[in-house]
Formats: C-alpha cells, structure tokens, sequence
C-alpha cells in the first residue's frame, strides 16, 4: 500500500471514529402528563456523547427517533414537529423545517398501528442564542393534537 493511500486510509479512520463517537443513543425523558400512542425504541442525538447534550452555536444537531406505533394506535395520515426549550419552566416554541413530519423526516405516512419508523432531523443552533441549560421537548403530534411520542432531553447551549 502506498503511503498515500495508507494516510487517506488513516485520516478516514479518524473522521469516522470522531463521527461516531460523537452521537449516542440517548436515554430521554418522558413527558409529563402526555399520552403517547408509540414506544420510543431509540433516540440518537449528534453530537451528544453525554448527558447534557451540548450544543455549540453555529453547527447543527442532527436528531434520529426510532419507535413503534401502539397496536391500538390511530391511523397517522398527518404528522407534525412540534420543539420546545424548557427554560426555567417555560415552554419557548423553536421553529423547525421539520413541521410537516410527513414530507421532511423520512417517516412515511400514514403511520399504522405496529408500523416501525424511523424520524431524522437536523436542526441549526444560531450564533445569536443565548448561552443557555435548558430542557429541549420534542413531539410528534397527529391528528386531532395527540403525541405519536413525546420525550425531553437537557442541554445547554453555548
């Protein structure tokens, strides 16, 4: 092997191994007082090696939610994102591309009862945030406003 080939090699190994070791399987929390009509079966932040997730400003937190629709679950034909930041007990609602969870996140609707999904989204933390701990909700919501699955995530922003 050339040790061109053997550096590209090399440098490729330390890219993938940074990547992965930058997201983790995260144990969320559920939501209080919300009924959900899925199980959570894996939620994988990036990056986030531990607990608080951090996310530094001006990058992207990419998000992929694994679950299973409930046997008695409705049938999902519209799904939305809805994000939150819980700071100091405040729900403040953080806008997403992701709003119509149909049509950006990969899941294909209708969603079906005992359907196995996979949801990804990225998000963009914005330089003018504030430096902030704060607890981020994620749900996805259908018809008419009930939580395919909700779960909250703390952070901090810096």
């Amino acid at each position: 092997m050339s040790a061109s080939a053997l550096f590209k090699l090399m440098l490729l190994s330390a890219v993938l191994s940074l990547y992965f070791a930058s997201a983790q399987k995260v144990n969320v929390l559920p939501c209080k007082n919300v009924k959900q009509d899925s199980t959570i079966n894996e939620v994988i932040i990036t990056p986030c090696p531990k607990l608080p997730c951090i996310f530094k400003k001006g990058t992207n937190v990419s998000v992929a939610i694994t679950f299973t629709m409930d046997a008695s679950a409705a049938v999902a034909s519209n799904v939305t994102t809805v994000v939150h930041g819980i700071i100091g007990g405040v729900a403040v609602p953080y806008p997403t591309a992701y709003t119509d969870a149909c049509k950006t996140s990969g899941i294909h609707c209708p969603l079906k009862p005992n359907d196995k999904s996979v949801y990804k989204a990225k998000l963009y933390v914005k330089p003018e945030y504030p430096t902030v701990e704060l607890y981020v909700k994620w749900e996805l919501q259908y018809q008419p406003e009930k939580d395919i699955l909700c779960f909250e995530v703390p952070a901090e922003v810096m």
